[in-house]
């Protein structure tokens, strides 16, 4: 039987042709009627026949079902029905396309973030930061200060081309500087934002242009505590006061406030009436700085500078001073935690050096002598860092590039 026989037989309802298998012949039924769903697999005769019934029984269905075969002589068939019932006045949707196989396209390639770098945080907890990404033509580069307690401080922004940033980058004096991702650097502006919305502090003039081209948005949930102290924590921590002789750590120093209030201490000591020796003197010189130490480091305090000292921990392990580092991790980690014991020897220390730098030793009477200084708990004498030529440092010690 030809196409127009087949097509009319089915049109009649009648039984499967000899030359037709009965299943094949049971979908094409079911396909004209609107009870087959899938035609992609029906013969191309059967196919052709079925689309010449449903033109003349004005029915769209299967046209719409056999536009998607995979013979080329069917899909097109099947088109060309679904335009004569279109123009018979029988509603038919719009032709429905074979779906295409081609693998799609790779995505264009599109260049990552740039690595950038991050001063360490200095005595007030400020840090700069150089923060690089590709934009059309060259990179964006972001400058920013940023203070653990007040928020962003400064920013600004600046276009250069790729060997340009690459030369910066390949700098000898990165090296003092640490890594940063562009995931770690969004997080710490992030924080930042929110340290100027709970402080009121003012934002920097055009920060919110170049937050916005970073991506950055308010901090929302808590920083992540440190770690719990470990075994033989406390041990490692006697050894803090050592790493004030690092110059990681040479321009920490109390809050102005507190260097008023410890000057004001010493003074009162020297003019005292009581005749004391210089014994007695020093001592309690060492009580006044121990007390005040202990008032200094409330919980929140402890906690900052658990942090800070945790972020430069990094350093000393980049540097070879691995035994340093652990020492300010473990000093860290029962900072942080108020872990119970000796106070600790960094933090006293913290306050202890002031001494050297106001050139007065404990027990010494009249006025200070330029240059004097005093031995620490480990024997050293501490001193303030000084700059080497060409370099630039914030007023807390903290190396710019």
């Amino acid at each position: 039987m030809n196409v127009d026989e087949l097509a009319e037989a089915l049109r009649a309802g009648e039984s499967a042709p000899e030359s037709v298998l009965g299943e094949d012949w049971e979908r094409a039924r079911a396909l004209l009627e609107g009870r087959g769903r899938d035609a992609t697999d029906l013969p191309a005769e059967l196919a052709l026949a079925a689309l010449e019934a449903a033109v003349a029984m004005r029915r769209s269905g299967p046209a719409e079902k056999l536009s998607m075969h995979p013979d080329r002589e069917v899909a097109k068939a099947a088109r060309r029905a679904l335009y004569r019932l279109r123009s018979a006045g029988i509603p038919v949707p719009e032709r429905v396309r074979a779906p295409d196989t081609s693998p799609p396209p790779p995505p264009p390639a599109v260049a990552g973030p740039l690595q950038g770098f991050a001063t360490l945080p200095d005595g007030t907890g400020q840090r700069a930061m150089l923060l690089a990404q590709p934009v059309r033509g060259g990179v964006e580069v972001v400058e920013a200060l940023v203070s653990d307690e007040l928020g962003l401080l400064s920013v600004s922004r600046a276009e250069m081309g790729r060997s340009a940033w690459r030369k910066v980058a390949q700098k000898l004096e990165m090296d003092r500087l640490l890594p940063l991702s562009a995931e770690e650097g969004r997080a710490l502006l992030a924080e930042a934002v929110r340290r100027n919305l709970a402080t009121r502090t003012a934002f920097p003039p055009d920060s919110d242009v170049s937050l916005r081209h970073l991506g950055v948005e308010t901090a929302t949930g808590a920083l992540p505590p440190l770690p719990a102290p470990e075994d033989g924590d406390a041990a490692l921590a006697m050894e803090g006061g050592a790493l004030h002789r690092e110059p990681e750590f040479a321009g920490w120093l109390p809050p102005e406030s507190e260097l008023k209030r410890l000057a004001l201490r010493l003074d009162e000591l020297r003019t005292s009436p009581l005749a004391l020796s210089p014994e007695q003197q020093a001592e309690a010189l060492r009580d006044r700085i121990r007390s005040q130490a202990e008032e200094f480091f409330d919980p929140r305090h402890r906690q900052l500078y658990a942090r800070r000292l945790w972020a430069v921990s990094e350093a000393l392990e980049r540097r070879g001073a691995e035994h340093l580092a652990r020492v300010a991790r473990a000093t860290a980690r029962r900072l942080f935690h108020d872990s119970p014991g000796l106070f600790p020897p960094f933090a006293e220390q913290l306050f202890t050096k002031v001494l050297a730098l106001m050139g007065r030793p404990p027990g010494a009477r009249g006025p200070a002598q330029p240059g004097a200084g005093v031995r620490d708990q480990e024997g050293s004498e501490p001193a303030g860092p000084e700059a080497p030529p060409g370099e630039r440092r914030s007023p807390g010690g903290l190396i710019l590039p």
